[in-house]
C-alpha cells in the first residue's frame, strides 16, 4: 500500500555519533529527500503560534507552583513549531529527515530540566508523545563507542558543552543522553507504529549505513 505523505524520520544519537554525515549521505543518494529540518531556525510565526498554544500549560504550571523555566519553555515552543512545519511539508516530499526532532527535544528536557525524577509538566509530555506518534514513522538510533564519541567531539570544529572535559565526564554525558533517548523512543513506539533501527558509525562504513537506511525508507514508503 502506498503512502500519501512523506515518511518522517528522526536521526538520534549522542553528540559525535554521525547524524549529520548520515543525513548528508542520504540526500546525496536521493535528492528528493527533505533534510535539514530541526528545532532550530523555525519561522517566527510558527514559534508565536506554538507559544500561544502553550499558554494553558504555562498557566497550569504556575498555579501548581512549578513555573516553567526559560530554557524549558523555549524548547517546548520549538517542538510545537517544528510539528506544525513537518505537518505542512509532509504532503510535499517523499521523505523528511529530522535532525534534533521530538526524541531529541524530550531527551534534552529530561537531561537538563528533570526535577526530582519527575518530568514536568507530565500532561504536556503525554500530549506531545501522542501527537508525534501519528507523524513520526522511523527513528534511527545512531551510536558509536564512548572513546570514538569523545574523540569526535574534541576534534570537530563545532563547539560543545563537554568538548574540553575529561573522558569520564564525556562518557557520562553520552550515557545520560542514551538513557533519555531510549525512554522517549519507547514512549513514542508504544503510542504509535514507529520503526526503530540502530546504526553503528564506528564499525560500519558510511556508505553501508546509508544504503541500509535507504532500504528501510523505501520499505516504509511502500507501506511495509
Amino acid at each position: 500500500m502506498s503512502r500519501d505523505r512523506a515518511v518522517v524520520v528522526e536521526l538520534v544519537g549522542p553528540a559525535g555519533a554521525g547524524k549529520t554525515t548520515l543525513a548528508k549521505g542520504v540526500t546525496e543518494t536521493d535528492a528528493t529527500v527533505r533534510s535539514g529540518l530541526s528545532l532550530w531556525g523555525l519561522p517566527r510565526r510558527r514559534l508565536v503560534r506554538s507559544a500561544m498554544a502553550l499558554l494553558p500549560t504555562i498557566l497550569g504550571a504556575s498555579i501548581n507552583r512549578t513555573p516553567l523555566r526559560a530554557g524549558e519553555l523555549a524548547q517546548m515552543i520549538r517542538l510545537g513549531a517544528l510539528r506544525s512545519v513537518v505537518e505542512d511539508e509532509a504532503s510535499q516530499h517523499r521523505v523528511i529527515i529530522l535532525d534534533e526532532g521530538p526524541v531529541f527535544a524530550l531527551s534534552w528536557l529530561d537531561m537538563f530540566f528533570t526535577r526530582n525524577s519527575d518530568r514536568i509538566p507530565a500532561a504536556w509530555r503525554r500530549r506531545v508523545i501522542a501527537q508525534w506518534a501519528t507523524l513520526l514513522d522511523v527513528v534511527v538510533f545512531i551510536d558509536a563507542s564512548d572513546i570514538t564519541l569523545a574523540n569526535r567531539i574534541r576534534t570537530r570544529e563545532k563547539p560543545h558543552t563537554v568538548k574540553d572535559l575529561p573522558d569520564a565526564e564525556i562518557f557520562g554525558f553520552s550515557a545520560g543522553f542514551r538513557k533519555a533517548f531510549e525512554r522517549a523512543i519507547g514512549e513514542l513506539a508504544q503510542a504509535g507504529h514507529i520503526v526503530v533501527d540502530t546504526l553503528k558509525t564506528d564499525t560500519d562504513p558510511v556508505d553501508e549505513n546509508t544504503a541500509r537506511l535507504m532500504t528501510k525508507l523505501k520499505q516504509r514508503r511502500n507501506g511495509n
